[in-house]
């Protein structure tokens, strides 16, 4: 199991669809799941916010964190520290303090930009299961056809 520990605001200032958006923190978490960036739903996902909790939110099993008083690097290098197994750990930020920390514990980091190519491989998997061979989508329609229709006059 892969944990993912995300610099929210990090990564919500490089997301162009979100900068207009009234609710940030809950956008950015729908954006997070429906891109799938975090692979498995199995993987364990804690976005870390800076600031104070200012709504509930659809977390869809992630761990939803705010550093309060603290910064949320802090936060986020406390959570690397947390971990036993520093090579399941993957940090999601370009702060190059965070990522040099990740790194000198042997946890992994990735690039925002790394991170949100995973968004494009979705969304071109996605199509590709779409586009079937117009002789199979005859196939289909035949076969269904005879299941459905069975008795009945054309």
């Amino acid at each position: 199991m892969a944990i993912y520990i995300i610099d929210a605001f990090n990564l919500f200032h490089k997301i162009k669809n979100l900068k207009k958006s009234n609710s940030p923190h809950q956008d950015l978490i729908i954006y997070i799941h429906k891109y799938k960036l975090t692979g498995s739903q199995k993987n364990k996902v804690i976005i870390v916010f800076d600031g104070y909790k200012q709504q509930s939110f659809i977390n869809y099993n992630f761990e939803i964190l705010f550093s309060y008083q603290n910064s949320a690097d802090n936060v986020i290098k406390n959570l690397i520290d947390k971990y036993v197994n520093k090579n399941e750990v993957f940090v999601v930020s370009d702060d190059i303090e965070i990522r040099n920390f990740a790194k000198s514990r042997n946890a992994r980091s990735i690039k925002i930009e790394e991170f949100l190519e995973k968004k494009e491989k979705h969304k071109t998997a996605v199509a590709d299961d779409k586009n079937i061979s117009y002789t199979l989508q005859r196939e289909i329609t035949e076969e269904l056809k005879k299941i459905w229709l069975k008795g009945k006059d054309l």
